[in-house]
């Protein structure tokens, strides 16, 4: 059972920092793509390319991969989501995923 996220700071000139868990550098670039084209929908692919200026890993927050149960089912923890919100992943998984607090427990 294995986290196979990694957390990515990604630098695009005139909009700053932006943090995403990929499962690598190229996940993390395409990430911040999709999270351009929210903001800006005419923005090419190659556009966005010429206006990234660096990719790498970022500091995880403390408890990050842990082995955790969600709903009785195996998982990894990802960090506090705000409130009573946890993000976590399944098992060799790359996609994040919210749940109430009290549907976490440690695994033993």
């Amino acid at each position: 059972m294995t986290c196979i996220l990694k957390r990515y700071v990604v630098g695009v000139v005139g909009y700053g920092d932006a943090h995403f868990y990929a499962k690598n550098k190229n996940q993390a670039r395409m990430r911040a793509f999709r999270a351009m084209q929210s903001a800006n929908g005419a923005i090419t692919f190659k556009c966005f390319l010429k206006i990234v200026s660096y990719i790498h890993a970022a500091e995880t927050p403390e408890g990050f991969g842990r082995n955790i149960l969600v709903s009785g089912k195996p998982a990894h923890w990802i960090e506090h989501a705000g409130g009573n919100s946890v993000r976590f992943a399944w098992p060799n998984g790359d996609q994040i995923f919210k749940s109430h607090e009290l549907d976490i427990q440690d695994a033993r």
